[in-house]
């Protein structure tokens, strides 16, 4: 739905400056990245590098961060000036997840359950969308709102909250039961067989040890594409409220999540390890099992953690290590080739020897 922009402003809670190209009012009909963008469409300068795409774009509007206008000289604000009409906003991300929820708004739940689902509980709230070939078993229960996208798997005594997403071809195992709210991207593994093995002796037969506990999603989870979570050996996986899972992520038996929480792809956390509130796991990361991540820790890409993190510290490296301490030891180890050549170097004899 196109805004003018007196209403797109206030809608994102801007100040206006008007450009010198066309009178105002004009519609704006769309978001668009500047590459894409035509004179009816808006685009966003959140970065000073992105400034000369902008610039260059043939958008007639530009949503711009305050910080990056001040970073402008009169010139650039100029010359922008010149080819656009620019809206200031404080909070750029905000203004960009407005601008999007107007503009691509989601689709509405569509209630009913199609006719190829195989629906075999009665515990099934009647405004849910279910769609072709869903499976959803025995004693499972579906809150109000939910949507399950194709050829998704809820197992049996599953139970899924309110405003719930299930993408296609999802899994939900026996015991896995989700808060409201959250997200499960497609082929994501929820409450699958943990992990676990021992041997009665040398080079004797690996033994399966049953995994019988259950996963625990709370409100307001988001899980990527093809996350696998394990159900616990006994007890729960505990994902907490608010935690957000990127793509390709493996979470094994009977860790714990806390509370808005970044998980970013690629992350691996082994069993049993406990990671506290607001950390940050950038993509990569290995954990260790049956350690302790305090509140506010940060990890670096491919950092690998071998042992209790304090809360609030930035680790990197592998093993990790203190971030400013890792960036001194890859600053001492690019002069390493210097050094072993200064020290094959045979040393002058001086003037005192003799």
């Amino acid at each position: 739905m196109p805004l003018d922009l007196t209403d797109l402003t206030q809608r994102i809670e801007g100040d206006m400056f008007p450009g010198n190209m066309s009178p105002l009012p004009m519609l704006v009909h769309g978001l668009q990245t500047p590459e894409a963008a035509t004179a009816e469409d808006v685009v966003m300068l959140m970065d000073l590098r992105w400034w000369s795409v902008v610039l260059s774009s043939q958008a007639g509007v530009c949503v711009c961060a305050q910080g990056v206008w001040a970073a402008l000289d009169l010139a650039e604000r100029e010359a922008l000036l010149a080819r656009k009409h620019v809206i200031l906003v404080s909070q750029a991300r905000a203004a960009f997840v407005r601008l999007l929820q107007h503009f691509y708004p989601t689709r509405e739940l569509m209630p009913g359950l199609h006719a190829s689902a195989v629906i075999e509980t009665p515990h099934c709230h009647p405004f849910i969308e279910i769609g072709p070939l869903v499976y959803v078993a025995e004693e499972a229960r579906i809150g109000e709102g939910t949507r399950i996208a194709a050829q998704a798997h809820i197992g049996r005594g599953v139970v899924i909250g309110r405003g719930c997403r299930i993408g296609e071809r999802a899994v939900l195992c026996e015991g896995v039961t989700l808060g409201d709210r959250v997200v499960i991207q497609p082929g994501a593994v929820i409450g699958a067989e943990g992990y676990g093995f021992y041997q009665q002796g040398p080079a004797q037969a690996h033994q399966k040890i049953p995994q019988v506990g259950g996963v625990v999603i709370e409100n307001d989870v988001e899980i990527g594409a093809n996350v696998t979570i394990d159900r616990g050996t006994l007890g729960n996986t505990v994902i907490g409220e608010g935690t957000k899972i990127d793509n390709l992520v493996q979470i094994a038996h009977n860790v714990h999540i806390g509370k808005r929480c970044l998980i970013v792809a690629q992350v691996g956390i082994s069993g049993s390890t406990h990671i506290g509130n607001d950390v940050i796991l950038a993509g990569q990361t290995g954990v260790a099992g049956h350690l302790h991540i305090g509140d506010g820790v940060i990890a670096s890409g491919k950092t690998g953690i071998t042992r209790d993190i304090p809360a609030g510290q930035h680790v990197s490296g592998h093993p990790a290590m203190e971030h400013r301490a890792y960036l001194r030891w890859q600053a001492a180890l690019k002069q390493w080739p210097r050094w072993w050549k200064k020290l094959k170097q045979p040393s002058r004899p001086s003037a005192h020897d003799g």
